[in-house]
C-alpha cells in the first residue's frame, strides 16, 4: 500500500488551511530540533498538578466529563469527501474516554474535536478573563501507528485551549480566536513521526512551531500540559510527562471566525485525526484514548 500523503501535504488545521499554506518553522524555544527532548512515560494520574501560584478550576478523574465531539470535514480543504456528523463519535468507559475521526471506516477526511465549553463563567464560578490558563490530560494510543496497521492511521493528535470573544468585552478580537494548540505528529510515513508542535503566528500566517520535544509513539498513558497567558496573547509553555517546556513569548494562534456569535467562551480540545487518504483515497481511521482532564488559572493573572 502506498503511504497517505502527508508528507508532502504538511499539517492539516482548522478549516482555515489551504495545501501549502501552513509555514513550518524551526525551533526557536528552550531545546529546538538540533537537540530534542525526549518525554519520558508517567502513569495515568498526572503528576503536575495546579502549583502553588494556580488555582483548580476544574478537573474530571477518569472519562472527558461534558465534552462532545464535532466534526472538521476536510481540513485545509484538501479533498471533497462525504463528511458529516456520524463520521465522528466519543465514547466512555469507566476510566476513560475515546475520541474516533471515521467510526464508520468509510473514505473520508476529518478531525474529530472532542471539546468542552465554558461560556461567561468557568466551573469555579468565576468570570472567564484574560488570565493565564493551564490545561491538562492523558493520553493514550491503542496502538503504535505503522503501514501495517492500516486502516488504523492517525494524521496527529491535538491539546488546545480556545478563547472567543465575540463581542470584543475583554479585547478587540474582531472575530479572532486566541489559540494555545499543539499537536502530536503520527502518521508513519512523514519525517515528523513523533514530534510535538505549537500553532503560532508568523507574518500573519498561522505556522507550526517546532518545539523540540519527541515523543515515541506507544501504548502507554502520558501526560500533556499547555499553558496560555491570554492577556500578553503569547503561550508560557507545555509539558509532557511532567517535564516542562517554556514557549515564553510564542505568539498564540489566531483565527478569524466571521460566522461565530456574540458570546465569550473558552473551550478546551482533546481531539484524534484520521490520516489524510491521499488523492486516491483509501480508507483511513483513527481513535485517541483520553481521561482526567484538569484546568487551573494562575492566581496572579
Amino acid at each position: 500500500m502506498r503511504p497517505p500523503e502527508s508528507v508532502s501535504r504538511g499539517f492539516s488545521r482548522r478549516t482555515v488551511l489551504t495545501a501549502g499554506g501552513l509555514i513550518l518553522a524551526s525551533g526557536a524555544g528552550a531545546l529546538g530540533t538540533a537537540n530534542p527532548a525526549t518525554a519520558r512515560q508517567v502513569n495515568a494520574r498526572p503528576t503536575r498538578g495546579p502549583g502553588t501560584d494556580e488555582t483548580l478550576v476544574w478537573r474530571a478523574w477518569g472519562p472527558l466529563a461534558g465534552y462532545g465531539v464535532d466534526p472538521e470535514c476536510n481540513p485545509g480543504g484538501t479533498s471533497s469527501l462525504p463528511c458529516g456528523a456520524g463520521d465522528v463519535s466519543i465514547t466512555s468507559t469507566a476510566h476513560y474516554s475515546e475520541v474516533t475521526a471515521n467510526p464508520r471506516g468509510i473514505t473520508t477526511f476529518v478531525n474529530a474535536i472532542g471539546r468542552i465549553k465554558f461560556s461567561d463563567t468557568t466551573p469555579d464560578h468565576r468570570p472567564i478573563s484574560l488570565a493565564t490558563y493551564h490545561y491538562a490530560y492523558s493520553i493514550r494510543l491503542p496502538l503504535v501507528p505503522s503501514p501495517s496497521t492500516a486502516p488504523e492511521l492517525p494524521e496527529q493528535t491535538h491539546q488546545m485551549i480556545q478563547f472567543w470573544d465575540g463581542s470584543n468585552r475583554l479585547w478587540n478580537a474582531d472575530q479572532h480566536t486566541l489559540e494555545a494548540a499543539t499537536f502530536w505528529k503520527l502518521n508513519p510515513w512523514d519525517p515528523n513521526f513523533g514530534k510535538i508542535f505549537a500553532y503560532t503566528m508568523a507574518d500573519g500566517n498561522l505556522t507550526a512551531h517546532d518545539t523540540g520535544i519527541i515523543l515515541p509513539p506507544d501504548t502507554s498513558w502520558h501526560r500533556f500540559e499547555v499553558m496560555a497567558d491570554l492577556a500578553r496573547r503569547t503561550y508560557v509553555g507545555i509539558a509532557v510527562d511532567g517535564r516542562w517546556h517554556p514557549l515564553t513569548g510564542l505568539p498564540l494562534a489566531s483565527i478569524h471566525h466571521p460566522d461565530w456569535g456574540p458570546d465569550l467562551t473558552l473551550i478546551l480540545s482533546a481531539e484524534s485525526e484520521n490520516a489524510w487518504p491521499g488523492n486516491d483515497p483509501i480508507v483511513t481511521r483513527w481513535t485517541t484514548q483520553y481521561k482526567d482532564p484538569q484546568l487551573s488559572r494562575l492566581r496572579h493573572a
